[in-house]
């Protein structure tokens, strides 16, 4: 079977996976890369790791007998955000991430100046723009370093647009990735110029920017085969970044089409129409600005999420509502509140609370905010709360209450059913949900719950990867059986409980003003 050669260089590592036409994962291997941090909120990689990773792992994996005859693309995704200079021979300094907080003066100076002209670089972008802005990124080193912005000839975003770069297909970035900069208007879908200007970047350095969910850049020569071991005149794609190419392999790309992330953090992935963005503003909230400093009327504007755009003139729009702690408030409440049980310890304590109480809400109301907050507000001086303890509360009920607090705010970028298949009148498909939240089947019954619908488990580890190989099939055209891992067989599905749901339902305005009350509290310290 024919297969595609996918490649995710991703925030810690180089995975790689031939993917056969018929769906099916013919190998996988990875090959990790170092992060540099620093005391000043500094994150780099260096590219050449990246390109070094990358052709460990594709080696190992063309390993296989007969692999490289029938491999028909190379695909490629990344992690976005990264900030890589560079001149005709490759990368100048180290790859600045979209992690690296080092900015924030930038950021600032960028939004005044857009400001004084009138102009909101949040409602241009459709997405709250902060430190980890490339723009803002772009500004420091302007301002810290001038000889080196000043020899950079040209910029990509990622290690994927840096590997096509390396391959010699020129400069690309795909949109979703592009949308992740700070340098792209969202309502027109290109790049910037009057951001560019505010952060005294030239807009010649910017790359191009695909027009397809997947783009054939180039195809490979001898150097490519020199650099990574991939045999010459293979196609490569470029794919969504990794946000885009995981939800694509998660569930696809059409609206309504949604999914759940429960890891360490958490979020709500949304593919919807550019008119809900267009039509409600921009959605988003000033990041330096918290909760406590807005009038009430202010608080209770939309939620914080990000918008990234998913093709050149699509008008499509993936947003991402994220919270920053999900498993991790899951973990900080059986250390403090079950004396550091296990997970699968606190699961039997909640299967043994749910056999006496039956489903449904604890009555308690938990922010799960123990880092601050992005979704549903964005409020970094945000902390945890539990409202509602009486004299027959528990340690497990708080517990529970945690995983709940996580639920509800999931449910607030929940804004319309899931789309069901229009031909057939079939409802709405469940929701899928991904991480390693998952492996809590009574946690899984709480999210089935709050949200009102079906939930099903999916395992997302190779999400970004079957991306990668639907955009690539998509793209030349072939004929392919590969489906996003929400429709295939398997995995766990939950229904919810009518008389829970219910109850649920009732407490979501109460959980949503939680955060206002608390940041008020907060505020008096």
């Amino acid at each position: 079977m024919p297969s595609v050669l996918c490649l995710d260089l991703g925030t810690s590592a180089a995975k790689a996976a031939l993917i056969d036409l018929d769906g099916s994962i013919h190998g996988r291997a990875s090959c990790p890369y170092p992060t540099r941090t620093t005391a000043d909120g500094g994150a780099e990689q260096d590219p050449q790791d990246w390109l070094r990773s990358a052709r460990t792992a594709i080696t190992e994996l063309l390993h296989v007998p007969g692999a490289t005859r029938d491999v028909l693309a190379l695909s490629l995704t990344g992690q976005m955000q990264d900030l890589v200079l560079l001149d005709p021979d490759g990368a100048i300094a180290p790859a600045v991430l979209y992690s690296d907080t080092r900015a924030g003066q930038d950021a600032q100076e960028i939004h005044a100046r857009l400001e004084s002209e009138g102009i909101s670089w949040d409602s241009l972008t459709a997405t709250v723009q902060d430190a980890t802005s490339c723009a803002a990124m772009f500004r420091r080193l302007v301002r810290t370093d001038p000889d080196l912005a000043g020899r950079a000839r040209g910029m990509v975003f990622g290690p994927a647009g840096y590997l096509a770069h390396a391959l010699g297909c020129g400069r690309w970035c795909d949109p979703t990735t592009a949308a992740a900069t700070g340098l792209l208007e969202a309502r027109t879908g290109t790049f910037s110029g009057v951001i560019a200007r505010a952060a005294s970047l030239d807009e010649d350095l910017l790359p191009a920017l695909t027009t397809a969910t997947g783009q054939v850049v180039g195809r490979t020569d001898t150097a490519a085969q020199d650099l990574l071991g991939v045999p010459g005149g293979v196609p490569i794609v470029l794919a969504p970044g990794d946000a885009g190419a995981t939800t694509l392999g998660i569930v696809g790309l059409e609206v309504g089409d949604d999914y759940a992330y429960l890891g360490t953090s958490g979020w709500l992935a949304a593919v919807i129409p550019r008119t809900a963005v267009d039509d409600g503003g921009a959605d988003v909230t000033r990041a330096d600005v918290t909760l406590a400093d807005r009038s009430a009327a202010t608080a209770e504007q939309a939620p914080v999420s990000h918008h990234l755009a998913l093709a050149a003139g699509d008008d499509l729009v993936l947003r991402i509502s994220a919270l920053l702690a999900a498993g991790a408030a899951a973990d900080w409440a059986r250390a403090a509140l079950l004396g550091g049980a296990s997970p699968a310890e606190a699961d039997a304590r909640l299967e043994e609370r749910e056999a006496r109480q039956g489903r449904g809400p604890t009555g308690l109301l938990a922010l799960p905010s123990i880092h601050g907050e992005r979704y549903p507000v964005r409020d970094g001086d945000l902390r945890a709360a539990l409202v509602g303890m009486g004299p027959r509360t528990r340690d497990i009920d708080m517990y529970a209450a945690v995983l709940e607090g996580v639920a509800h705010a999931l449910v607030s970028a929940i804004s319309a059913p899931s789309r069901s298949d229009r031909s057939t009148g079939e409802r709405s498909r469940p929701l899928a949900v991904a991480g390693g939240g998952t492996a809590s089947a009574p946690w899984l019954r709480i999210l089935a719950d709050v949200t009102g619908r079906e939930v099903r488990a999916v395992d997302g580890a190779d999400a970004a990867l079957v991306g990668c190989a639907l955009a690539a099939a998509d793209e030349l055209g072939m004929d392919h059986s590969i489906r996003p891992l929400a429709f295939r067989s398997g995995g766990r599905t939950v229904a919810p409980d009518p008389s829970a749901a219910r109850a649920h339902a009732v407490m979501r305005d109460a959980h949503r003003a939680l955060y206002t009350a608390v940041a008020a509290v907060r505020a008096l310290h």
